[in-house]
């Protein structure tokens, strides 16, 4: 989860969860991966609740979470943000 500082679209203040796809090659680097992407894209206060390793993003179901794990595949990182505010 993370709170909207300067992120176009959404309300300054408001906490929303969101999935941040890294392509690392450690747990820790992902972690620290992850929470610069939030950061770095207008992002503050910055949670990270739960990790995972996406072994085949294509076999993801939700063709826009594997959209985004496919071009952290292709980029490097991919954020899907959830609308609703917690």
């Amino acid at each position: 989860t993370a709170v909207a500082d300067t992120v176009e679209g959404r309300r300054p203040g408001g906490r929303h969860a969101m999935l941040i796809y890294v392509s690392a090659g450690s747990f820790e680097e992902a972690q620290a991966k992850a929470a610069g992407v939030a950061l770095g894209t207008g992002w503050m206060l910055v949670r990270l609740e739960k990790g995972m390793e996406v072994a085949d993003p294509g076999t993801t179901e939700d063709p826009m979470l594997r959209a985004a794990a496919m071009d952290a595949l292709a980029e490097g990182s991919a954020m899907v943000v959830y609308g609703d505010e917690l």
